[in-house]
């Protein structure tokens, strides 16, 4: 193991650092080091794993700092989160028969509780202009009626608001995160991409989306970056 170590580079600073990261993951020390092995021992032929190990720490390791730089400003933390699931994917493209999307991420590989902790504390409370009943559907969404946001939902949330950074330099208008599960905060976002699936009451309009949340960002980092070492692992 250790001369496995030696042989890739795995040692001192480089080892310590990612050890104190991915040591909550894990159920004991065998089990992370049992990971790290699996991730070195193709290393000569294949660095797929290794780099998608690389990108976990990094990306989520800026997330993480986000708070002591832009203290409040969940959207740089939901950028370098959403570029990391890039990076993941397109390492994932190169070395798999499987066509992966990235908007399947939180449904595929967030375990289960991870999934009902995101819904449990992240609700859709309306939006403006008011929306007609979806002919479809026959439901009725106005600030009145609440819909149940899926898992699928969030994902687009988490992909618009990396837009809003990315193309509107916005990064400081939409809260994601509660301070802990007592406090609910109201957030909104205003675009005309449609967030949740319902029909606009007047086409082309911006529409204002309004959710509440309790969202601790510690609990969703932890949901967050297990299954990105998930999906890290059907590359092994």
């Amino acid at each position: 193991m250790n001369v496995l170590f030696d042989e890739v580079g795995f040692t001192h600073e480089y080892r310590s650092e990612y050890e104190e990261f991915y040591r909550p993951y894990f159920n004991s020390e065998e089990e992370l080091t049992a990971f790290f092995v699996s991730v070195f021992e193709r290393d000569s032929i294949d660095k797929t794993p290794r780099r998608m190990m690389n990108q976990i720490q990094r990306f989520v390791s800026l997330a993480n700092d986000i708070d002591s730089i832009r203290a409040g400003r969940d959207p740089l933390r939901v950028l370098f989160l959403r570029i990391c699931l890039e990076s993941l994917y397109s390492l994932s493209k190169q070395n798999s028969a499987k066509k992966h999307r990235i908007k399947d991420f939180f449904k595929e590989y967030i375990s289960e509780a991870g999934q009902q902790y995101i819904l449990n504390h992240f609700t859709f409370r309306g939006l403006e202009p008011i929306c007609e009943i979806d002919a479809k559907s026959g439901m009725l969404y106005n600030c009145k009626s609440r819909y149940s946001l899926s898992i699928d939902d969030f994902s687009m949330i988490f992909y618009i608001i990396r837009g809003m950074v990315v193309h509107e330099g916005d990064y400081w208008s939409m809260q994601l995160f509660g301070s802990d599960d007592n406090y609910t905060s109201l957030v909104f976002m205003s675009t005309d991409k449609q967030i949740v699936d319902c029909h606009q009451s007047t086409k082309g309009t911006p529409i204002s989306y309004f959710f509440e949340t309790t969202l601790s960002y510690k609990k969703f980092i932890y949901y967050y970056v297990d299954g990105c070492i998930q999906f890290l692992k059907t590359h092994i």
